[in-house]
């Protein structure tokens, strides 16, 4: 199906609403990223003002400073979620395999939370992200199921960027393909210069298809040159491993945020409305006196028609030092600082109230609040929190399923609930908390509930209580709870 070259053109082909949208990321990216990424792409934020010499504009631009809230206030949402409980049934066929994929799923360290963390996070981001359920490459092709946990070819799970995905076909909400473009730098060769290698990695419900080549990049990351021959119409890319994955069925799930959820986009204006803001305020704050001297500033030239020598004003603005009739060292009024304060902090709270992270805890007030007040307070936080939970929660259902798929395990039973309760507790309402459950009536509960209902609602007590656990922990402590609901003995109705 896949030929042994692909042109050039056919590779870096791309969705129109991934070019539609690729701007609008590429500054979210950066202005959560900041830091050293933001300050090499400033001129984008802070574009030359009209009149403005070179040699000012430059000045101005060392003096860049960001207060980055947007990745502030999208952290926060991310920890209260990433800390939420969690519970996953139908994982007693092969708790050995759950286990270690739990505690590893990336085969590179990456536990189940840091997992749904990165989700999170990039849906907030860029309102969706592309997960890939995947087997490591082997020379031994394993003859039977033991063979391959002996080589240790277990599944892993690899996440795409919408920035990485430049090309997809969907219908009824599953992917037909998609085709993914990475470039990365190959200096395995110590003693040779660095290359940039661009891959193609295209998947469809049968093969995993990738094409690659070393490329010279311009500064919008278009390829100029591919093996150091110039682009042209006939340039082709050679094709580096074709192997079929064996799902049949495209083993790539995508999970994508309704519009309305979507808090980056909403924000990312007046983060950048805040940036330049404060670049500004900061700006003044270094022009806080001017020197002014006695000069003509217009020299008439004895033609009543023209009013400047060679039809040109004197210059005005900032840059400029403005000549007036006397020597003097003028401060200028700090009204606009002032006002330019208090709009910071007026965006600032805008962007918080766009992300729903929190109410007044944000402030010096929330440390006299009782736990009850605070919980009020962050009433619309997890409200918000718990829409994106149920979102994460079905979306990783379906992925441990998945995963379940590629290992050869029976998944029909797997189920996923919680993250629906956050930790917005102070430590007066723990203790609130723990004496409510000590006034639980177990028996009671036991009685008037099934029981597959009941071990439910206790672990989600549960994990309330304790907050995110490791996997092994979490099988442990439900183990118990077992145990514990076993010894209790029915109450009987008949004698109340």
């Amino acid at each position: 199906m896949y030929p042994n070259q692909l042109p050039l053109e056919f590779l870096e082909s791309k969705n129109a609403e991934y070019e539609q949208m690729l701007p609008a990321l590429n500054e979210i990216d950066l202005l959560i990223s900041g830091g050293y990424r933001l300050k090499n792409a400033i001129r984008h934020f802070l574009p030359q003002r009209p009149g403005e010499e070179n040699e000012i504009y430059e000045t101005r631009l060392k003096k860049f400073t960001y207060l980055n809230i947007l990745s502030t206030n999208v952290n926060e949402q991310v920890s209260k979620l990433a800390n939420a409980p969690m519970t996953i049934d139908g994982l007693d066929i092969n708790p050995k395999f759950w286990s270690a994929f739990r505690e590893d799923t990336d085969l590179a360290g990456r536990s189940e939370k840091n997992l749904i963390t990165l989700i999170f996070r990039e849906l907030l981001k860029f309102k969706k992200i592309f997960i890939h359920v995947d087997k490591p490459k082997s020379e031994v092709s394993p003859v039977n199921k033991l063979q391959e946990e002996a080589l240790g070819l277990r599944p892993y799970v690899v996440t795409y960027s919408p920035l990485q995905v430049i090309n997809w076909s969907e219908s009824k909400g599953k992917l037909n393909w998609l085709k993914i473009r990475q470039v990365s730098e190959d200096n395995f060769n110590p003693i040779t210069a660095p290359r940039k290698v661009c891959t193609w990695t295209i998947i469809d419900d049968t093969y995993v298809a990738k094409y690659s080549a070393i490329v010279e990049l311009d500064g919008q990351g278009n390829i100029t040159k591919v093996n150091s021959e110039m682009t042209n119409a006939d340039t082709t890319i050679s094709l580096v491993s074709l192997i079929p994955h064996g799902f049949n069925q495209v083993p790539v799930l995508k999970i994508e945020l309704p519009d309305q959820l979507w808090v980056a986009d909403q924000a990312a204006s007046k983060a950048i409305e805040h940036l330049r803001t404060d670049c500004t305020k900061y700006d003044l704050l270094t022009m806080s006196y001017f020197q002014r001297t006695f000069k003509r500033s217009l020299k008439p030239d004895g033609d009543l028609e023209n009013s400047y020598e060679d039809d040109v004003p004197p210059p005005t603005g900032l840059q400029h030092v403005i000549e007036v009739d006397q020597f003097q060292w003028a401060e200028p009024k700090g009204d606009i600082i002032k006002h330019m304060a208090d709009s910071l902090k007026a965006i600032e709270s805008q962007v918080r109230d766009l992300i729903a992270a929190g109410g007044v805890s944000s402030s010096n007030g929330a440390i006299t609040q009782s736990g009850v007040s605070k919980q009020m307070d962050f009433a619309k936080q997890e409200a918000m929190l718990r829409s994106y939970g149920e979102i994460i929660i079905d979306f990783y259902q379906d992925l441990l399923q998945l995963v379940a798929k590629a290992a050869g395990i029976d998944g029909g039973k797997i189920s996923a609930t919680g993250l629906n309760s956050f930790d917005n507790d102070t430590l007066d309402s723990v203790l609130m908390k723990l004496d409510s459950v000590g006034k639980l009536d177990i028996n009671n509960l036991k009685a008037n509930l099934p029981p597959s209902a009941l071990k439910v609602i206790y672990e989600q007590m549960v994990g309330m209580l304790t907050g995110n656990l490791s996997a092994s922990q979490k099988e442990e402590i439900n183990k118990e709870i077992e145990l514990l609901l076993a010894s209790i003995k029915t109450l009987d109705t008949s004698k109340v």
